[in-house]
């Protein structure tokens, strides 16, 4: 896993020099929102990650996107086609897949234009939304979400939509909010999980955290007939779930739960601390790596696939709360050896799943910017 290993080290300096560049233009006096724009060195971390993603020809989903991509009809067939038009079955999606393939049959400039839309939002969201730049950007890759985006193109799409909605419920703008999510569910169908998402901007560990808690609780202990009920409801709204995809016997793997389970367990033994004066946006951020962590539970019953990808969608709340959670809790010698430690855990994390749990190397190939430029 060198290129990885590589890429980590460059987007993370990368973010360093941008992080240096919004200190800087804050002690001159700008405003916060205008110093955290991208700047030139978010440009460069964009493209460098961009680089891995838009280029590959395989990695976990990519080849099953291709040959889908390939088989296409033209838009006036697709939209002839009723079924297409059902909104649980993706239809943005495939619309915008059906648009691109009446405009080239390059698979690649697919790929690559879809990885350009999520590696902007993501670095987009990042840069706005956190105060510790590079350790998010860090978290961004060694948690997996960098490596999610070059596998579940539709999801991965409807993710990055969502972050544009997030700023908008920072901001109350709720019809941009509702919009936006009505749009990413387009694409994806889980993306509808955010309509409640607003609900979460309590603060964590009030009641209304202990009461989601206590409803995973028991659909953890009725797992078989909370969930058959659940893909009953679904069906009965046009989206088919298949059950083999739910009760395979495949559990979410340990040593990732754990993983996902660092933020909330910290927000919960710190709570006192974190949350005294927390905003409404952090609260929802914390929620969120709450809510990816219950999925992650529920993933370890069966169902790894389906509950993990729908942890996904929360995941972009770890990346965003540990920074300011650590800086929060400690100060001083303590905050640095925790961050080091952290660093350390997180670093072999990622060694333990690209590197030996789903080798990166085997997965994934690309191709380069040349041959792409010439087959455009």
């Amino acid at each position: 896993m060198l290129k990885l290993y590589i890429l980590l080290a460059v987007v993370v300096w990368l973010a360093m020099q941008s992080q240096k560049n919004t200190q800087a233009r804050l002690a001159a006096g700008v405003q916060s929102f205008h110093a955290r724009r991208m700047d030139m060195w978010c440009v460069l971390l964009f493209l460098a990650l961009l680089y891995v993603a838009g280029l590959r020809t395989s990695f976990n989903d990519t080849q099953n996107y291709i040959s889908g991509f390939r088989r296409m009809p033209a838009p006036a067939e697709w939209w002839d086609n009723q079924d297409n038009w059902n909104i649980f079955h993706n239809p943005a999606f495939y619309f915008l897949e059906s648009w691109l393939r009446s405009k080239t049959d390059n698979a690649q400039i697919f790929i690559f234009l879809t990885a350009a839309f999520t590696e902007f939002s993501m670095v987009r969201f990042f840069k706005r939304h956190v105060e510790n730049f590079p350790f998010s950007i860090f978290l961004f890759l060694t948690l997996g979400t960098f490596c999610f985006t070059l596998a579940a193109i539709k999801q991965c799409l409807a993710m990055a939509i969502l972050t544009y909605a997030i700023t908008a419920l920072k901001d109350n703008k709720w019809v941009r909010y509702y919009l936006l999510v009505f749009l990413a569910m387009l694409f994806h169908t889980y993306a509808l999980a955010f309509v409640f998402l607003p609900l979460f901007r309590a603060k964590p560990w009030s009641w209304f955290t202990y009461l989601f808690v206590l409803a995973l609780v028991l659909v953890m202990l009725n797992f078989e007939s909370a969930i058959t009920s659940f893909l009953d409801f679904a069906g009965e709204q046009g989206k088919d779930i298949a059950e083999y995809e739910v009760f395979d016997d495949h559990g979410t793997n340990i040593f990732r739960v754990l993983v996902y389970a660092v933020v909330p367990a910290m927000s919960l033994i710190f709570q006192k601390k974190l949350f005294e004066n927390s905003t409404p946006e952090e609260n929802v951020l914390v929620h969120m790596s709450i809510i990816s962590l219950a999925f992650m539970l529920l993933g370890t019953f069966a169902g790894a696939n389906m509950f993990g990808r729908m942890g996904n969608y929360f995941e972009l709340g770890t990346i965003c709360c540990l920074p300011w959670m650590l800086r929060k809790c400690f100060q001083g010698k303590p905050y640095r050896l925790i961050c080091i430690a952290a660093v350390v855990g997180f670093l072999a994390y990622f060694t333990y799943a690209y590197g030996f749990h789903t080798p990166f190397d085997q997965n994934y190939s690309a191709t380069t910017i040349w041959a792409l430029l010439r087959s455009a």
